[in-house]
């Protein structure tokens, strides 16, 4: 997993991999490195490149239409890098049961940076695929990482960063929205 990134860093990534493929950037970004500041696009599902995902993406991949507190078991172990078995340090993805759609490590391994302002209140109203706020002061984060209990690694379980942090258990899963 690519980790110890900011939210800026984690967009910027998500343009060169999207330049790397051939396909247009979803952020607009200035500077470079720690200094790299992006915007995002203003509809998340109209962009073609590579991006982070919306915090509705992120929990749909992470269900995969099971309702099971991890993402694929009710198991911790079985789907999860976490404090209880593993603390020293970031996972090689993989290792472990992917849930019912092939994917590994949402549960556990690193946090990952969603597209999304943070809201108290998730998905307010009866919106499909919700974006999100439109601005904000933290940046929502789901799933759980290395060194975290097995609360914050729950599907469900949601928290927020300044763009600016970064730390070695969190880190990014890119999404494109499908042609």
């Amino acid at each position: 997993p690519v980790e110890h990134l900011s939210w800026h860093e984690a967009a910027a990534f998500a343009n060169a991999v999207s330049a790397a493929s051939g396909l247009a950037a979803c952020y607009a970004c200035s500077g470079s490195g720690p200094a790299v500041s992006c915007a995002p696009p203003a509809d998340p599902y109209a962009c073609v490149g590579y991006r982070l995902p919306t915090e509705a993406e992120w929990e749909a991949a992470a269900r995969c239409g099971d309702d099971l507190l991890y993402a694929g078991s009710d198991v911790i172990s079985e789907v999860a890098w976490y404090a209880s078995d593993w603390g020293g340090s970031t996972v090689l993805g993989g290792y472990l049961t992917p849930n019912a759609c092939g994917l590994y490590d949402l549960s556990g391994g690193v946090r990952e940076w969603t597209n999304d302002w943070y809201l108290s209140s998730a998905y307010v109203g009866e919106a499909t695929d919700p974006a999100g706020p439109a601005t904000g002061a933290e940046r929502v984060i789901r799933g759980g990482g290395w060194a975290e209990d097995p609360l914050s690694a729950r599907v469900a379980s949601r928290s927020s960063w300044p763009p600016e942090h970064r730390d070695g258990e969190l880190g990014v899963r890119l999404v494109r929205t499908a042609p």
